[in-house]
Formats: structure tokens, sequence, C-alpha cells
């Protein structure tokens, strides 16, 4: 009883702190961010998100087009007056730009309906800095006249005084060069050093797989549950391999006779998730919301390869996220460490050219569906993780994104290239995201490969890895 009313204490204290402090600062905290010490953008994710960008501008808003603040990620769509161009050019003149901030929504401590401040939308007049990205108008038409959508996942504040901000206050690296002139001279500086325009040649195939034999020989197939605690964070459920061919070690998979595929169901409801071969593709498939499946393949020494694999996705009655349509969360993995191979609590990493947005932006909400590609690039991280919807999440970066259009059951084939630390995606022989791996990530020069899906039913076919080298 005593412990209890101690818990029940400190999380009221901590929750009036967390709303006194948002109270009296002008942006909004995240109130784990105050109690870790944790604040984004560093100055070297600053750096990251400039190399990134396809445009930058520093612009005075003129017109507000749209807004929108509820959800996850409150946005205002706007025309700006472009006051100095950094980088690149703008393809449309004067075009309606798309600027999000993180999301408002957040419980504090875990306890509902207490929510931090809502951040400062750009409203008429404001001067800001926005590092924009170009998506192709695949799936969803621009705004009348415009050629393309134009993407700010995050922007930022130009005060009067010349002092630069965003919604979430700066770690102290950047806060100590948050001038205007220093903040100019981190993105002049970050953009001479462009992603080369490199060509590959291909070399000796590394490993192939058409899966038409059924054997499921050198997989290895990892399975995690993402489920919320009381105190507002997640876990993912351990240990989380499921099958291991090559030791016959099977964990909560088991067997189904008629179908001769594994599954394994869950203990909140009668559905299911499955993974093996069928008609000579290797299926994957997760019924459940928060669940995925992950098969590992390949040597952890491979350093320069492309990957090629043709990918299909079918909408799966049986699940539960049906509601909201086939979610498309799927593709391989480059890069891949799991450093207590097979089993993993979270220090597992990669590099991934896939279908889908996960959980950084608002791509997959309201502009294009979940029709969507990107480079997301994960870093080992606790089992326990708080998460946040925002582009720079703690343990996940983004490195690029576009749009796509998915249809059920047709082929898609995605390439995926890894030279050094550049990494690109293709898809039908189309070049269309290209990234820089940040050189503190384990997998920023070798790693094992992986295909995955998150609530979603894929299969892939005619998987081959193959040694890249540049072309002369």
């Amino acid at each position: 009883m005593i412990k209890q009313m101690f818990h029940q204490i400190l999380l009221s204290s901590l929750t009036t702190l967390a709303l006194s402090l948002s109270s009296t600062m002008s942006h909004a905290v995240h109130p784990l961010d105050l109690f870790r010490g944790e604040s984004h953008p560093t100055e070297e994710e600053f750096r990251e998100e400039m190399r990134a960008a396809d445009v930058i501008i520093r612009g005075q808003v003129k017109k507000i087009c749209r807004v929108e603040k509820s959800g996850y990620h409150p946005e205002v769509v706007a025309k700006i007056d472009v006051l100095r161009t950094y980088k690149g050019k703008l393809p449309d003149m004067n075009p309606c730009i798309r600027m999000e901030i993180i999301g408002n929504s957040r419980m504090i401590m875990g306890v509902p309906d207490t929510y931090v401040l809502t951040p400062h939308l750009p409203d008429i007049d404001d001067e800001v800095i926005l590092p924009i990205f170009l998506v192709q108008p695949r799936v969803h038409i621009p705004p009348v006249g415009q050629r393309l959508h134009y993407m700010v996942p995050e922007f930022y504040h130009v005060a009067a005084d010349g002092r630069v901000s965003s919604n979430v206050p700066f770690p102290p690296d950047l806060a100590r060069q948050s001038s205007l002139v220093q903040i100019e001279a981190i993105i002049l500086e970050e953009i001479k050093r462009s992603l080369p325009n490199q060509q590959y040649k291909s070399g000796k195939v590394l490993f192939f797989e058409d899966f038409e034999d059924g054997s499921l020989a050198g997989w290895t197939f990892l399975q995690g549950v993402q489920d919320p605690r009381p105190d507002g964070t997640e876990t993912w459920i351990a240990p989380n391999y499921v099958f291991r061919w090559d030791s016959r070690a099977v964990h909560k998979a088991k067997l189904n006779p008629k179908t001769g595929l594994y599954y394994f169901k869950h203990r909140d409801r009668e559905t299911l998730s499955e993974f093996g071969i069928v008609n000579g593709r290797l299926r994957l498939r997760t019924s459940r919301v928060l669940q995925h499946i992950t098969a590992v393949i390949g040597d952890p020494e491979w350093t320069n390869y492309q990957i090629d694999v043709d990918l299909f996705t079918f909408s799966d009655p049986s699940n539960p996220t049906e509601r909201r349509g086939n979610y498309l969360k799927f593709g391989p993995y480059g890069r891949v460490h799991v450093p207590n191979f097979p089993e993993t609590k979270g220090e597992h990493s990669f590099v991934s050219v896939e279908v889908g947005t996960f959980g950084n932006y608002d791509l997959s909400e309201r502009s294009f569906g979940n029709s969507a590609i990107q480079i997301r690039c994960k870093y080992p991280e606790h089992p326990v993780v708080s998460r946040d919807h925002s582009r720079v999440l703690r343990k996940t970066k983004i490195l690029d994104f576009d749009a796509w259009s998915f249809k059920d059951g047709k082929k898609l084939h995605l390439t995926a290239k890894f030279y050094n630390s550049q990494v690109e995606g293709w898809i039908d022989g189309e070049k269309v995201l290209e990234g820089t791996i940040p050189v503190d990530h384990p997998g920023a020069a070798k790693g094992r490969i992986a295909l995955w899906t998150f609530e979603t039913w894929s299969e892939f076919d005619n998987l081959k890895v193959t040694q890249l080298a540049l072309a002369k």
C-alpha cells in the first residue's frame, strides 16, 4: 500500500513538473526529453538533414493554404517568399509547401489526457528555414499547377533577433550555434558534401534463392511484438527468434501440416502470423497489430553488394489492421547486425530499402496513404523504448523517401545497392532513393541481409545478392 502511494505521488509530481516546464516554454518539449536530457536534432543530425534535403531555402510565409492541427503530425501548407536559396532549386514557381511538426498528442509519463503545449505552426510573416524533399506525384495529384509535392518533415524558425530554433529546443551542441549566421554556415558547409554520382558494376553472385525447392535452410526467422507499458514506453517481447533451420531450434512457431507453413498465435486474440514457402515464394504474413517477422540470412562480413528481389503484397481479411487498408510495410534489409545471433532483444540494427513509412513523418497519413518507399536506418536500442512520431526518431533515421503506388498481387522488383556508406533504392529499374549511412551506424561498412514484414501479408521471390564495385 505504501509502495503504491509512493508511486502515485511520484507520478503526480513528475506530471506536474512536466506540465509546469512545458507551460513556461515557447515551444513544446517531450516530457521524456526533460527527464533523459535528450533533445533533437543534435548538430550531426542537423547536418545529416541538410545533406539529405533536395532543396533548402530561407523564406517568409506569405499565404496559408491549409492548416491541420490534429493527429500526430500537425501541419501547415503555405506559400513562401524565398529570401535565400542554399541548395537546389524549386521546380515550380511559388509552390505550396507542406511543413510538419513532431506530434503534440502525447501522454505525459503515461497519464492519459495530459498533453504538452501544442507546438507553434508557422503563420503569416514568420521567417523559416525549410529543408525540402521533392516528392513525385505517383499516387496523388499535387496542388493546382504544381508538378511535384514539397514536403518539409521538420522546419526551423528564424526569430527577429536572428536566433534559429525548432519546436523542440536544440540540445546544447546546436544551441550554442543557433544564430542565423552560424546555422547558415553549417548549411553551406554540408551542401558541399553532396552525394557522389557514382556508377557501379556487378561482380560475382554471393547468394541466390528462388525458393523453388521449398527449403528454409540457412534462414533464421525473428519475430517481435511491440506492446505498450504503463509508463508510456513500449517493449519488444524477447527472446524473439522463432525458427532457425540450421539448428532445428523452434521457439513459439509450430508447423501446420496442411499448409506446410510455420505459425504462431498471440495471447491477446486468435489471429496468427505465419511464414514459409508457398508456390515457390517466401511468405511472411503478420496478422497482429505491431507484429513483425524478419528472415535473416547471409554473411556478416559481406561489404559492398546489391540486393535484388521480387516483392508481392496482398490484402489480408484476417488482419485487424484491414480496416485501414493493406498496411504496406515490407522489404529487404541490408547491413544487418545481430550481436547475439540468432537472439536479439533490440540491439539488432540494419539499413532498409523498404515499402512504407515507419512512424517518422506524416507522409503516410494524409498525402500519399501507405503508398511510399524509404531508406530507413535503425540503430541498436534497448528492448524498452520510447517511440515518438517524429522524423528525428531517437533510434531510427530516414535517409530518403518518396511516393509509390502498389497493387495487390502485382510484382514489384526492388534493387538495393550498398557501397561503402552509400545506399540506393531502385524500383523496376528506376532509381528513386539515395542516402548516406551515418558513420556511427554498425552497418556503415558490412553486414548480413534480411527480408521483413510488419502487419502485412507479403511474399518474396528471386532473391539475389551480387558483389558491387565502382565502375571505371
